[in-house]
């Protein structure tokens, strides 16, 4: 059901929605989680913690480890962040234009 939510980047109210529909609509006693909140703090239980990377915008670099402080790509010379245009008023973290998640396996061995 995540992957589903994800992949059409469905809104959470429309995820509850159709979570609340497929409860309903199987037996009485089934085990489905009735919202996203539930959802997601069942599959935490599972261990798998994933690792957000940040990558260039033409995927060409990764900005991890030894590129971790890199701020522009060594191929395409891209920079990483996005321009901050609240600085004046309030300070913002940079955001990254493109990132990925690493999900470790071996910890699960």
């Amino acid at each position: 059901m995540l992957s589903i939510k994800i992949k059409y980047n469905i809104l959470r109210d429309c995820f509850n929605d159709f979570v609340g529909l497929m409860k309903e609509t199987n037996p009485a006693g089934n085990l489905i989680p009735s919202d996203l909140y539930r959802t997601k703090k069942l599959v935490s239980k599972l261990g798998l913690t994933a690792t957000k990377i940040d990558c260039c915008i033409n995927r060409y670099m990764l900005y991890y480890k030894d590129n971790a402080a890199e701020v522009i790509c060594r191929t395409c010379n891209a920079p990483q962040f996005k321009p901050n245009l609240g600085k004046q008023r309030c300070p913002k973290k940079d955001v990254s234009y493109s990132h990925l998640f690493y999900l470790p396996i071996i910890p699960r061995l």
